[in-house]
């Protein structure tokens, strides 16, 4: 029953803001419990949060984790934004992200990191978020084109069984 709600979800996607008369995607399924998330439903989330927020699709040869379990990437779910002349991604986008994902109770345990560019315009933003045994790192840039949004998820206990430490904020 999980996989067939991932897969209405997933073809529910689409790259529209969610505004009115459009339909939204259903949000992803959320099991009982309190033990940690499996990766269908970190990747559910994410794949809703980002269809929400209007962020363009991800870039094919990012998410597509090709990684062997024996590896640490195996631990993660991974997404890639670029904005194009008809889907900016600006910082008000990468905000609605956050928020849609918070919608699917991550918690923002600490504050939001900015680097400003010599103008004063906020170059860069990150958010770290958590929840169930996984930590996301969501970031924004603009660069000089249309800008990029990078969500990775990671699962702790996976990165543990490979020996990798992943520290507060990264």
């Amino acid at each position: 029953m999980t996989v067939a709600a991932i897969m209405i979800t997933v073809a529910g996607c689409g790259s529209g803001d969610g505004g009115v008369g459009e339909a939204k995607p259903p949000a992803s399924p959320r099991p009982q419990g309190t033990g940690p998330l499996a990766k269908s439903v970190v990747q559910a989330d994410l794949d809703t949060s980002v269809a929400d927020a209007g962020v363009p699709a991800n870039a094919p040869e990012y998410g597509e984790n090709r990684a062997a379990e024996s590896s640490p990437l195996s631990c993660g779910v991974y997404f890639k934004g670029f904005g194009t002349d008809t889907a900016s991604v600006d910082l008000v986008r990468f905000e609605k992200l956050v928020g849609e994902l918070r919608d699917r109770a991550w918690q923002q345990p600490g504050q939001r990191t900015e680097r400003k560019d010599r103008d004063g315009a906020i170059g860069v933003a990150e958010v770290w978020l958590s929840q169930r045994g996984w930590r996301m790192s969501v970031e924004y840039r603009n660069p000089p084109d249309e800008g990029v949004i990078t969500v990775k998820a990671y699962d702790i206990a996976c990165l543990r069984k490979h020996n990798v430490d992943l520290k507060p904020g990264g």
